[in-house]
């Protein structure tokens, strides 16, 4: 993981830290351009895993049409209140077309977020996992602050 500093204000976070940062059950927000040539940019439920980001959506959404054809994105994740810090940087998103792993991705993310899966939101998160697919964010760094 290569690590840069992303203000020359702050403070950078070290490999320990960015790692307990991706650890929570933060909101990554991930960024990309439209086929209109329009920026969006979706809240995700995300694992980091690898070196990767781990995201299930729908397979036939925005998110996963967009990126299939483009597959440049940006991406932040930060935590607050108190002190402000966080991670972003650039990267790839790779659409992986499977719905076995996309309902493995789904469970975890719904445990990690929901910190249970039997709950009524749990379940239905869960019934999506067939007609979803996995996005597989590889990031080209991190550029990390802490004011």
């Amino acid at each position: 993981m290569k690590l840069i500093l992303a203000d020359k204000a702050a403070r950078a976070l070290s490999k320990k830290e960015v790692v307990q940062l991706l650890a929570r059950p933060n909101i990554l927000r991930l960024a990309f351009v439209d086929e209109k040539g329009e920026p969006m940019v979706h809240p995700v439920w995300y694992y980091y895993s690898m070196g990767r980001f781990y995201v299930a959506t729908d397979r036939q959404g925005t998110k996963a049409r967009v990126l299939r054809k483009n597959p440049d994105i940006y991406f932040l994740v930060d935590e607050s209140p108190g002190p402000t810090f966080g991670v972003r940087g650039k990267g790839t998103a790779k659409v992986v077309d499977d719905p076995d792993y996309a309902t493995r991705v789904t469970r975890r993310n719904a445990k990690r977020y929901l910190g249970t899966l039997q709950s009524k939101t749990a379940k239905a998160l869960l019934a999506m996992g067939p007609s979803s697919c996995v996005l597989e964010i590889m990031p080209r760094y991190m550029a990390t602050w802490k004011f």
